[in-house]
């Protein structure tokens, strides 16, 4: 098949690809760009398949070396802005990165990594060594080849490298596709960090579907709905990000050509479900990973209200079964392993009833408290379940009486709700043991 770029030049040349701070990039714009790019990137002879960092803060910098890389064979992998150094220094030695590209605002966070070749954007030209022309690979020959790397920190912040391939993109795109059926007309409102796979998916699909995409360096709720009310179609956000959204819009209505918001990540409360619902918020809940390319099951929460604890039905040619509970997801989403096999057994407990997927918890966020084993992800679960519950966080910290001591803050919609009534309603779904030793009803969680 054609490089995405290639294939987005010739088929949507003169459409929006990017609108980013009230400035628009055509496909052919963006090409002609990433072209540019390449060439500086080609004469720094970066060997074939080499894994190179972005380490930027523009996200139409980091868009464009992405496909600049993907261009020349190499394989990009895009660093948080907010990365410490140490750790930054950490997974460039322990993945043998040997390459990386940056900002001048950078330079004294990168000036004791200990790395062969170091280069800034702002210097990078199409005449960096050299003003010979250069030819790009057009097609992509192996959909098996390694496309980009990503940082996964799961649950013990340790980073672990995934490797996704073109394959795994494609079809990613296209099963998206069969659930959303992106259009032309399509303005997809980018506001997730690029460094995860949510956000980064969202600027694949654009580029396979020919739609446009509203770039935002961070979330902000009031622009957000501004790019709604004027145009904007779809948006995908954590349940953090749809409760601030929602919050901000005061109960005003969304306008009819807003098709809905994908919602994905972790802990969302069935409150907050049900408020969607109830103000006819259109809401494709949705589960998957770094692993699987993205999600993997989902549905529209308003054709399936009584399913509003599910993370909905598997995608077509998605198989999921269960272990001990423990999910397993075969697909061609998933990143292969060393056998090239696209099976993955995830640390998700749950199981499916009526061909819905309800997750339970997970077997690797277990801690041990009073002598018990803990998921932390189990209490969230019920918590979250709870009508009055908008939102949870859980703390745990060393003592000596429980070994791990847990402590939930818990955000309420009614001021009548104590202490005691959560943890009564902890003891009806899970046993005293997993009930956590502090219970704090506080105004609002901050989870920025």
């Amino acid at each position: 098949m054609k490089h995405y770029i290639e294939n987005s030049h010739i088929k949507y040349a003169d459409r929006n690809f990017i609108s980013y701070k009230n400035n628009q990039i055509t496909f052919s714009e963006f090409y002609y760009n990433v072209c540019t790019k390449s060439r500086s990137l080609k004469n720094l002879n970066i060997p074939n398949h080499s894994m190179v960092g972005i380490f930027l803060s523009n996200p139409i910098d980091i868009i464009e070396i992405y496909f600049s890389c993907i261009q020349l064979n190499l394989v990009p992998i895009i660093f948080p802005s907010d990365i410490s150094t140490s750790l930054l220094q950490k997974t460039i030695r322990d993945y043998n990165i040997n390459f990386l590209i940056t900002e001048w605002l950078r330079k004294k966070q990168v000036q004791s990594i200990d790395i062969k070749l170091c280069h800034y954007v702002q210097e990078l030209s199409s005449s960096y060594g050299g003003c010979a022309p250069v030819e790009f690979e057009k097609n992509i020959f192996n959909l098996d080849a390694v496309q980009s790397a990503h940082l996964t920190s799961g649950t013990t912040n340790v980073p672990k490298l995934v490797e996704l391939t073109f394959n795994n993109f494609v079809s990613s795109v296209d099963l998206w596709d069969m659930e959303i059926q992106f259009s032309h007309s399509d303005k997809y409102i980018q506001c997730l960090p690029l460094n995860h796979i949510a956000g980064l998916s969202i600027i694949i699909r654009s580029q396979i579907k020919g739609f446009e995409t509203i770039v935002m360096n961070k979330f902000n709720a009031s622009q957000i709905n501004y790019e709604i009310d004027n145009g904007a179609t779809l948006i995908s956000l954590v349940p953090s990000m749809l409760k601030r959204l929602l919050d901000n819009r005061s109960g005003s209505s969304f306008p009819s050509h807003f098709r809905g918001i994908i919602i994905g990540g972790d802990g969302c409360s069935s409150q907050l479900m049900k408020r969607a619902l109830k103000n006819n918020v259109p809401i494709y809940k949705s589960y998957g990973m770094t692993e699987t390319c993205s999600g993997i099951s989902g549905f529209w929460l308003h054709q399936f209200p009584d399913k509003i604890d599910s993370v909905g039905k598997k995608f077509k040619n998605v198989r999921i079964t269960t272990d001990n509970n423990r999910l397993i997801i075969q697909s061609p989403t998933v990143a292969p392993d060393k056998l090239g096999n696209n099976t993955l057994v995830t640390s998700d407990i749950g199981f499916i009833k009526d061909k819905f997927l309800f997750l339970i918890g997970r077997c690797d966020d277990v801690v041990i408290s009073g002598g018990e084993n803990i998921s932390l992800s189990q209490i969230k679960n019920v918590l979250f379940k709870h009508k009055n519950i908008v939102d949870v966080h859980l703390d745990t910290y060393e003592d000596d009486d429980y070994g791990t001591k847990i402590t939930a803050f818990i955000e309420v919609t009614n001021n009548e709700i104590k202490a005691h009534h959560i943890s009564d309603y902890i003891l009806q779904n899970l046993s005293k043991s997993q009930c956590p030793q502090d219970i704090q009803i506080v105004d609002k969680i901050n989870h920025d």
